[in-house]
């Protein structure tokens, strides 16, 4: 959490900072749905996917591990290389349902309750995303329709305008974003094991 508001911070700063344009979200690239795809479609082998439920629980705002696999072969709605997904409905609040993800590898089986737009060359989904999700959740939020399911269509968010810096600018916040990300991993990685070893010592103590 700490790291996930140090992130957000500096993102709001650097976003507030530099020159931008305004688009609309239809501007930025073509929507496309998803196929269904649920729990019971995952398998310990296959090919690589996202589902809908791992956009919550999984997934922040940039994929750059996919976890889960399907041997589904039909029909399959598959990731390019510039991806915004978004998930589709909740039960929790409408707030928490702006969580976009961007993905950024071709291939990916994409399915479930989610939507997406394939970001155009001129932008950075990644950057997209991490504003989304730092700077204009509240005002996506307010476009989520329901009560006990809470619902987000696109048709209802894609003239909804967003601020923009250059894609150069862009992916200079990318990238320092990815290498805090990278930073704080290790450094996780890092106390864990080194809980493990005092635990696995304090217990060889008390033998």
């Amino acid at each position: 959490m700490v790291a996930e508001s140090l992130m957000d911070g500096i993102v709001v700063k650097h976003w507030g900072g530099v020159e931008k344009k305004k688009y609309s979200l239809t501007e930025l690239g073509e929507a496309f749905s998803v196929m269904n795809l649920s729990k019971e479609d995952l398998t310990e082998d296959g090919k690589r996917c996202i589902i809908y439920g791992e956009l919550f629980t999984t997934y922040d705002a940039i994929i750059d591990n996919v976890v889960s696999h399907t041997d589904k072969v039909d029909r399959l709605t598959l990731s390019e290389d510039n991806d915004l997904l978004f998930p589709a409905s909740t039960t929790v609040d409408a707030y928490s349902l702006i969580a976009p993800s961007a993905i950024t590898e071709r291939g990916i089986v994409l399915g479930g309750d989610m939507f997406g737009i394939h970001i155009s060359q001129e932008h950075s989904a990644e950057y997209i995303s991490l504003i989304i999700n730092a700077i204009y959740r509240n005002k996506l939020s307010k476009y989520a329709k329901g009560s006990t399911i809470i619902h987000l269509h696109y048709g209802d968010i894609k003239n909804v305008e967003v601020e923009l810096p250059d894609l150069k600018t862009q992916l200079y916040l990318v990238g320092v974003v990815k290498r805090l990300r990278t930073k704080f991993s290790i450094e996780t990685d890092y106390l864990v094991k080194l809980n493990k070893a005092k635990q696995s010592l304090l217990s060889a103590l008390f033998i």
